[in-house]
């Protein structure tokens, strides 16, 4: 077996080789690096062969999971495990506790604990493509959501200083109708001339839903609203016109990917299945399904229990205790996106799901947190998506509720 260490750069990599054998930290069979590149990924090729090694007897300690390089090492068919840096730099430090530091030591540092953790850890697998391609969909998508939120944070700020009628007058000021407004009438001096008439007009040119709030509408549009200085009302105005074509633009390819996302997740097997369950809508049954993978064949290899989604999810907390001291903290290190998921799946499921709400309520009616309470529902409905993701049964909402009674469960007994 080949263990071999890769400290990952944007440039180059420090690569070393080290034999499953070799008990003398210190002692390794090859040093080099090579350049991020294709004629470096091929040096690293011919090493292997050098060492006449099958690529199924090596495997690679890298601090990523992304990337090129190992994106190159699965298809030549290495076993990549992705180890954390703070791993690293801690088992690094039992052989060099004065904290020196170099990107060979980091290289050796992960060929020696494939040598002696490799246990520990869980080499990468590709998913089917059809599931990656859905979990980089759902990524650029929460990420275009998230601008558009800071754009339309901006917005607003802007509006407050030069046009505070417009900020309220309608549910958001992003809406297609807000926007047409703001284009229609781009500061308050175009409302000195807007007669109801016109206002009326405006309105059922872009079909406004609400007719009855129309004479409200208008009041609030004519009511005296403080002036801004002409030089704030310039430099408002043509930054509040910039930041419409942001936000309408990203609105667009938000329904773009919003298609392709539907599409991709309706193909995928089991999608139906995923979908009856409580809370999962067309945002978070994607984000779940590409977090999943596939159904296994027999025990899952992934994640061999409901725990192991926890813990990437950030919903598990960690316990410290020595003692008689014991206290349990929050969990920062985890996938922060699944976390999310995970968080606007329990909040969707106190909509939907009876015995999800009587949880909740009883939860803070003892006084707990709105956040923790959503973190540990999110526990309890992580371990029946495994259940139903392991098994292939298909969700049961009054059958879940029936367990929960016969479990005598506090918090389930009114249901």
């Amino acid at each position: 077996m080949l263990l071999v260490g890769i400290d990952w750069a944007d440039d180059h990599h420090d690569i070393c080789f080290v034999d499953e054998t070799c008990q003398d930290p210190s002692s390794i069979l090859d040093r080099f690096r090579i350049s991020h590149s294709a004629l470096g990924f091929e040096q690293l090729h011919e090493k292997f062969r050098e060492r006449e090694a099958a690529p199924d007897q090596i495997c690679v300690a890298i601090e990523t999971p992304h990337g090129l390089l190992v994106h190159d090492l699965i298809r030549y068919g290495c076993c990549v495990y992705a180890i954390n840096p703070k791993s690293v730099s801690r088992y690094r430090d039992r052989h060099t506790p004065s904290a020196a530091k170099d990107d060979g030591r980091d290289a050796l540092a992960l060929a020696h604990l494939l040598r002696t953790d490799r246990h520990r850890y869980s080499p990468l697998e590709m998913l089917p493509e059809d599931y990656r391609l859905l979990d980089e969909y759902c990524r650029d998508l929460r990420q275009m959501i998230e601008d558009r939120t800071r754009i339309l944070n901006r917005l607003i700020s802007s509006l407050k200083e030069y046009y505070p009628q417009a900020v309220h007058l309608f549910n958001r000021p992003d809406s297609v109708i807000a926007q047409a407004f703001l284009r229609a009438f781009p500061e308050p001096a175009s409302l000195r001339t807007l007669t109801k008439k016109r206002f009326v007009a405006f309105l059922q040119k872009h079909h406004y839903p609400c007719p009855k709030r129309t004479d409200d509408l208008y009041a609030a549009v004519k009511a005296p609203a403080p002036v801004a200085d002409t030089v704030v009302t310039q430099a408002s105005k043509s930054r509040m016109l910039v930041l419409l074509d942001q936000i309408a633009t990203l609105q667009t390819h938000i329904q773009d990917y919003e298609r392709r996302i539907r599409s991709l997740f309706k193909k995928l097997p089991g999608s139906q299945d995923l979908s009856n369950m409580p809370g999962v809508g067309e945002r978070v049954g994607p984000e779940l399904a590409a977090a999943l993978g596939p159904k296994p064949d027999g025990e899952p290899k992934r994640f061999t229990s409901p725990s192991a989604l926890m813990r990437l999810g950030g919903s598990a907390p960690i316990t410290k205790q020595s003692g008689r001291y014991k206290h349990v903290n929050f969990r920062r290190a985890c996938d922060k996106r699944l976390r999310s998921t995970l968080h606007d799946w329990a909040k969707a499921s106190l909509n939907t799901s009876s015995w999800a709400r009587a949880y909740y309520d009883y939860h803070k009616a003892q006084g707990h947190r709105h956040n923790t309470i959503l973190r540990n529902l999110a526990c309890k409905l992580l371990a029946i998506l495994h259940r139903l993701w392991r098994t292939g049964e298909k969700y049961d909402e009054l059958k879940h509720i029936d367990n929960l009674k016969s479990r005598k469960v506090t918090w389930a007994l009114q249901l």
